[in-house]
């Protein structure tokens, strides 16, 4: 079941925390601390830090709540996605091979323009969650 509130809470919160992200999580890339090279932090696991397992997971399934579990669960695939593009957008440079959104499936270029494979894939399985009824 759709929930159009829902959504425009998500999008909100997307935008606004890839803007939060960009000026204060993510100092490297406003140039505060060039000097350090790869990951700031250690992988708990593949190549998820232990900032997306215990901040920007709990931040995403909680901002995605609603009912039914599967329009929650279309929420939280959807967000994942508006926040990245947010990120690029308040950043003013679009994805490059090799920044970390790349490193989870790759990317292809479209255009000129490197899209994450993750980015539609997501989107697919938000859209067959959003069909489902439970």
């Amino acid at each position: 079941m759709f929930d159009p509130v829902s959504l425009v809470r998500v999008v909100a919160i997307g935008i606004i925390f890839a803007g939060i992200e960009y000026r204060y999580v993510n100092r490297r890339e406003a140039g505060w601390t060039k000097e350090t090279e790869g990951f700031q932090e250690k992988p708990v696991f593949w190549v998820i830090s232990p900032y997306h397992l215990y901040l920007l997971l709990p931040l995403f399934i909680a901002a995605s709540f609603t009912l039914p579990i599967t329009a929650w669960a279309w929420n939280a695939f959807t967000l994942a996605v508006v926040e990245d593009i947010a990120y690029f957008a308040w950043r003013g440079k679009g994805v490059a091979k090799g920044e970390w959104t790349t490193t989870l499936f790759g990317s292809f270029s479209v255009g000129g323009v490197e899209i994450p494979v993750w980015w539609p894939l997501d989107l697919l399985i938000a859209a067959f969650l959003f069909w489902l009824p439970f």
